[in-house]
């Protein structure tokens, strides 16, 4: 017996109430899987085919537990089947509603008349390879079949696109907006048919252990580091890895500043990461908030800045601190240290692996004594995670 069907099996079972009629078996075969593929242009991952051809699951409300620090900490109520109502709770898990999406599966036909009713109003977005499958709380979920991940994003987000009518922008806009909801479509059936907790944060369902994430890789002799400040400086610091004040090497364009963008915040020392001619990369944020507006690239050759051209402005109410490197057992770097290497923080982990980039380390907003980088409203869970994207460009963004 197949996974799906197992899985499928067990929800008919375990839901007789929402499901009381045994499933009918699908209509379509392998060779009308691949039709619909080629009409929709679309790729459909491989647990998804066998989804098609298994049974025809009619629409219906069926009910997922989360745990985790998404929605089960920000929704602060739970779904009470007994009292068929939402009420207050502060427990760890939670319970939703969630709309699963049915499409037309007794012939390729009434398959493609239904996906194109389904996604009409999100057409870009099905053209880009994200299809509706779910819907919970004013969350759309949508299965990306181009690399079989599921996605929730927040319904007016979806306004945030730049064209409504533009694959690419829907793209943009999913990359921009989304959160990774599932691994893949096989673990969204899993946290549907099994009713088990699913951890948002390590996407695993109760019982199941998380997967080991390997150490990431940095240079032979700065394998993994813990980064701490040392005291405020009264003089300018230069040419070494540092917090505040302005910067060691002048870019080839100074980033504009107003209040939103162009502050210098960070310098951070090229240890052997990246292309040798790369000296370092510059971060600029907002005037007084950690909004990264440039993240700019320093190589070989650079020119000096002078620091009384005021060419750049410093971010307002930041100390100038040296950043220093300090050897760590990778064990030791969790990521809720200020480190290089170990493991990607929680907070990054979903926006890293669908922007996939490498992770090479963090910034906590306690590194500095009082709090000084400004993550968030000086959240003391505030952090700056940064690593490279699939170009091998300096890549970093703010999260708590």
């Amino acid at each position: 017996m197949s996974q799906i069907k197992a899985l499928l099996d067990e929800l008919q079972k375990r839901e007789k109430d929402i499901f009381p009629q045994v499933f009918a078996k699908s209509g379509l075969l392998a060779k009308d899987v691949t039709a619909i593929g080629k009409e929709l242009k679309l790729k459909f991952p491989a647990s998804f085919k066998e989804f098609l051809r298994t049974y025809q699951i009619p629409a219906a409300k069926v009910y997922i537990c989360f745990c985790g620090e998404t929605f089960a900490n920000s929704f602060g109520i739970s779904y009470d089947r007994k009292k068929n109502t939402y009420v207050d709770s502060e427990e760890e898990e939670i319970t939703v509603e969630l709309d699963w999406i049915s499409y037309d599966v007794s012939s390729v036909e009434a398959f493609i008349t239904s996906f194109h009713e389904i996604n009409d109003n999100t057409s870009a977005w099905a053209k880009a390879g994200f299809i509706l499958i779910g819907d919970f709380r004013g969350y759309k979920v949508f299965l990306d079949t181009k690399e079989d991940v599921v996605y929730s994003i927040y319904h007016e987000d979806l306004y945030e696109s730049e064209d409504y009518e533009d694959p690419k922008a829907a793209r943009e806009c999913m990359e921009e907006n989304a959160h990774e909801l599932c691994d893949n479509f096989e673990q969204f059936l899993k946290v549907i048919c099994t009713g088990k907790p699913f951890d948002e944060d390590e996407h695993v369902l109760s019982g199941e252990e998380p997967v080991e994430e390997q150490p990431v890789e940095t240079s032979a002799d700065l394998s993994a580091c813990f980064l701490k400040v040392g005291k405020a400086s009264d003089t300018p610091i230069k040419n070494q890895d540092k917090i505040g004040g302005y910067p060691t090497y002048l870019p080839d364009e100074i980033p504009e500043a107003d209040h939103y963008s162009g502050y210098f915040m960070m310098e951070l020392y090229n240890h052997g990461y990246a292309d040798p001619d790369i000296i370092c990369w510059q971060i600029y944020t907002a005037e007084c908030a950690t909004n990264i507006s440039h993240i700019i690239e320093i190589r070989k050759g650079a020119k000096l800045y002078d620091d009384s051209s005021k060419l750049i402005r410093k971010r307002r109410w930041l100390h100038e601190f040296p950043l220093i490197l300090e050897p760590a057992d990778p064990k030791k770097l969790d990521g809720t240290v200020s480190a290089i290497g170990g493991k990607v923080p929680k907070l990054a982990r979903n926006a890293f692996k669908r922007k996939k980039i490498t992770y090479l380390g963090v910034i906590t907003e306690v590194i500095t004594p009082n709090m000084e980088l400004y993550f968030y409203a000086y959240s003391n869970e505030g952090i700056m995670a940064f690593g490279f994207d699939e170009n091998g460009k300096f890549f970093a963004e703010t999260f708590a």
